[in-house]
Order: C-alpha cells, then sequence, then structure tokens
C-alpha cells in the first residue's frame, strides 16, 4: 500500500452487522470503548452509510441483533474505537500510514458461515461493495 497509492480500501469480516471506520484504537490507554473520530470523520461516516444502507442484510427493516449490540439504532455504522479498541488495525494503519480511506464491513452474524450461504451473502453484498467503490470517483 505504501509502493501503490490507493485511495479507498474495505475488509471483510464476519460475526456482526455493522460498518466501522478509523479510528480504531482508543487515545485513552484505559478505555475500552471510546470516540476516536479522525480530521476526516465526516468523509468517513459517509463511506460507511454508503455501504450499510446498501447492504440488504443491514438495511432490512426484518433484521434480526447478531449479539447484543443494536447497530440499527446507529445507521449500522460505527467509530471503530467506540465499539471496541483495535491497536494496531488495518483502518487506522492504512490511513495514518498511506493515506488510503480504509473501513472494515462486518458482513453477517456468522462469523463462518457455510458454503451454501454463500450465495446469499453475495446478494447482501454485491451492490453496497460496487457502490462503495464508486466513491473514489465522488
Amino acid at each position: 500500500m505504501q509502493r501503490y497509492p490507493f485511495v479507498l480500501s474495505a475488509n471483510l469480516h464476519g460475526g456482526e452487522l455493522v460498518v466501522t471506520y478509523p479510528f480504531d484504537m482508543t487515545r485513552t490507554y484505559w478505555k475500552a470503548q471510546e470516540l476516536t473520530p479522525t480530521p476526516d470523520d465526516g468523509v468517513f461516516r459517509w463511506l460507511a452509510t454508503v455501504y450499510a444502507t446498501s447492504n440488504l442484510a443491514m438495511a432490512s427493516e426484518e433484521r434480526r441483533l447478531c449479539h447484543y449490540d443494536d447497530f440499527a439504532r446507529l445507521g449500522n455504522i460505527i467509530n471503530g474505537a467506540n465499539w471496541h479498541t483495535v491497536p494496531g488495525s488495518m483502518n487506522d494503519f492504512s490511513y495514518l500510514h498511506t493515506n488510503c480511506f480504509e473501513i472494515t464491513v462486518e458482513l453477517s452474524c456468522d462469523k463462518f458461515p457455510h458454503a451454501s450461504e454463500l450465495p446469499e451473502e453475495w446478494e447482501n453484498n454485491r451492490e453496497s461493495l460496487l457502490l462503495y467503490m464508486e466513491q473514489v470517483g465522488s
């Protein structure tokens, strides 16, 4: 990433339905959760919102909670460190060391979906991924 100047990136995880954005590490060492916006917080919130609002699973009115956090009330986006701190995250590295705007997409409640569920996961995320990539030109 330092050699080739990407401007937009996403890393894909499973286990929740939410989009997180930097910063992922709290500023206060002993806090497990703390809002830590970047100077580009508005841009990151926009990018996360583009993904979350076009994701079929996240946008569904019939969606269920994955665990105990109700991310739907937050628009299915959250500042990473305000959810849980992740020292040395890829989001933070990309932003701080390469000038690439990166988000984390938690794609599914299931951390390891069965192969039979992958077509549905693709349908849930296809449009979101395309719209997210289109933001490069915005």
